[in-house]
């Protein structure tokens, strides 16, 4: 398998994993790799997102609708016949940890990232999460990198950093780490999500961008390849 796969998920809904899959698959799309975004949960989010790309303002990346192949490791096995067409496979799995595609994505990644907001609500899902990861690398007899992302963040809540230093020195599985960026609580994701676009082309991006780019830094150091292929 040639591409570079990173599976997003979360037992939870509603955590930014579709933010997440989109904003960073655009922004190495922008970087030069080829993208193929990999939509496995059934209520299509991320189809929806990248639907909303125009002619004048096309979604750097390719689509792919994989949900339909949930049983029997279908998954992996399509994404093994995907792989030697693209540079990087991003796929946006379905909120449960139960869901035979994650489980399947999981065993082909190369990187996995669990978004969360930094809520007890939020936060509580992390350790099935967590749980399916190390159970996935056992299966798969791999050990790659498994980051949480906090996603939604407002650095002025006092609450959210206590959160984000509380699952930041949680020591249960102490080889996955949290992401050292935090995707803030910013317009210009959500707006960019109508244009099916990412916050880079929003006018005046700023930290959005920042951010992004930022992950986009992180996630390329973790692969192993170049911050851009350009």
């Amino acid at each position: 398998m040639t591409a570079k796969i990173i599976t997003v998920f979360n037992q939870k809904g509603g955590v930014g994993k579709t933010t997440t899959t989109c904003q960073l698959a655009g922004t190495l799309g922008y970087r030069g790799y080829d993208v193929l975004v990999a939509d496995i949960d059934p209520q299509e989010t991320t189809s929806s997102w990248l639907s909303n790309a125009s002619e004048q303002l096309p979604f750097p990346g390719t689509l792919w609708t994989g949900h339909k192949y949930a049983h029997g490791g279908g998954v992996a096995r399509e994404l093994g016949k995907l792989s030697d067409k693209y540079d990087l496979i991003i796929v946006d799995c379905a909120p449960s940890v139960d869901n035979s595609s994650t489980w399947s994505s999981l065993l082909v990644s190369d990187l996995a990232i669990i978004p969360t907001k930094l809520s007890p609500a939020d936060t509580t899902a992390l350790p099935a999460a967590l749980e399916l990861a190390k159970k996935a690398q056992d299966e798969c007899g791999r050990v790659y990198p498994v980051r949480v992302l906090a996603t939604a963040f407002r650095k002025t809540r006092a609450d959210e950093k206590m959160m984000l230093e509380q699952i930041t020195t949680n020591s249960r599985y102490p080889m996955f780490k949290v992401l050292p960026i935090q995707l803030g609580d910013r317009v210009a994701f959500t707006r960019s999500m109508l244009m099916g676009a990412t916050a880079h082309n929003m006018p005046k991006p700023g930290e959005a961008a920042a951010e992004l780019d930022i992950l986009a830094d992180e996630v390329c150091a973790l692969l192993g390849i170049p911050a851009s292929k350009e």
